[in-house]
């Protein structure tokens, strides 16, 4: 279409053309003394178009020529970007494919071309850190002083400290970035690992819980993490129960309704004898989800000589919310026997010993607790069997 288009207006001009030309009967005379020229209209402007149009192309053509050097210069500068280019794609391809020798030589080889030299020192430094090169890859990193590749030097220096256990040396790197207003989720995972590494619980704590946040942390992993921190901070903390409970405070509600994480807490708070506080974490994560190991320290909840049935009654509450569990029977059991209840804690120890359901260790902790009776009561043979079924069970586990 636009060929045909080109076709006619072509056609059409040399129709006016020719028009123009047969319908011009104009002269020209052009006096230089003593000599004079007469010519026709036509003539002079063919002549005066030809000479513009053969002027404009020897011109053109002087200054391609005398622009050859520059062309060739550029030619041989695009030839080496290209090839710089190949040689980084060739180095990234390398260091995913593990072959860091490989992509150590071929980005020292692109870092020659001036304007690509740091992204390639960016990847020779990473390919020294993978071959354990570690003062080869700070004087690739020393070479990097351009302000808007800092942020990237320091992130992989960062990342790459770590990744050399030198947790310190990533912290202050970091500390750099964040100088720099610089708060990326990868910067904040870097700096995860690194307190983990120097045991500064707190802020691990404070970091896991903004990532999970941003669903930069898998909740699994975040868990897990949080449990870990909650641990050793209740641990650190342990003779100061004002301390645990600012912990268990600074805990959002979902960590402080997860089994595990109330598990530590009220065995800490147990140990320093904040018995009530350990049993109301216990209380209000079982209210949430079964859990056996928190069902198994809450009869540690009741202190010495305490004739309060609250415990008691709470077991036999879940008991209905949570049926078929022999550790709630045996958790009853013991809550009763420390309150002298000797007809109910029988009953609960027969019920835990008889269930099918019932897991070794558990029925070996139930004869145990059912010897213990039998001492209170005086009856010392049937004290000496319940320790002698229970020995049984651990040897066969």
């Amino acid at each position: 279409m636009r060929s045909a288009l080109w076709f006619a207006f072509l056609f059409a001009l040399a129709v006016a053309i020719a028009l123009f030309a047969s319908s011009n009967g104009g002269h020209i005379t052009i006096y230089f003394p003593p000599y004079r020229l007469d010519t026709s209209l036509n003539l002079f402007i063919v002549t005066v178009l030809t000479i513009f149009v053969v002027g404009l192309l020897a011109w053109r053509t002087f200054a391609a020529i005398l622009d050859l050097p520059k062309q060739a210069a550029a030619y041989r500068r695009k030839q080496r970007e290209s090839r710089a280019v190949s040689l980084l794609s060739e180095a990234i391809e390398d260091i995913f494919a593990g072959r860091f020798s490989k992509a150590l030589r071929a980005a020292e080889a692109a870092s020659v071309h001036s304007s690509l030299s740091e992204t390639a020192a960016l990847l020779a430094a990473r390919s020294a850190h993978r071959l354990n090169q570690y003062e080869l890859r700070d004087q690739w990193l020393a070479k990097i002083r351009s302000a808007d590749k800092q942020q990237a030097r320091l992130v992989a220096m960062a990342d790459m400290q770590m990744d050399s256990n030198d947790a310190q040396g990533a912290l202050n790197t970091i500390e750099q970035l964040q100088k720099g207003g610089a708060r990326q989720l990868f910067v904040q995972r870097i700096a995860l690992r690194a307190n983990q590494h120097l045991k500064r619980w707190d802020e691990v704590l404070r970091l896991t819980h903004s990532l999970s946040k941003r669903d930069a942390i898998h909740p699994v992993v975040a868990q897990k993490t949080v449990q870990e921190a909650v641990a050793k901070l209740v641990q650190e903390k342990s003779t100061d129960h004002e301390a645990l409970l600012a912990i268990w405070k600074s805990l959002p509600k979902s960590d402080r309704k997860a089994s595990r994480v109330a598990l530590v807490m009220a065995k800490g708070l147990v140990a320093v004898g904040q018995f009530d506080l350990a049993r109301g974490f216990i209380e209000e994560s079982l209210d949430e989800q079964w859990d056996e190991a928190l069902v198994s320290i809450y009869p540690d909840c009741l202190p010495v000589g305490s004739t309060t049935l609250v415990l008691a009654q709470k077991l036999e509450a879940w008991m209905l919310k949570y049926p078929s569990e022999p550790a709630l029977s045996l958790a009853l059991a013991k809550v009763c026997l420390a309150q002298k209840l000797w007809g109910k804690a029988k009953s609960s120890l027969q019920g835990v010993i008889r269930d099918p359901k019932t897991k070794p260790y558990m029925r070996a902790n139930a004869h145990m607790t059912m010897a213990k009776l039998h001492e209170e009561l005086e009856e010392l043979t049937e004290a000496a069997e319940q320790y002698k079924l229970a020995a049984q069970i651990f040897a066969l586990n």
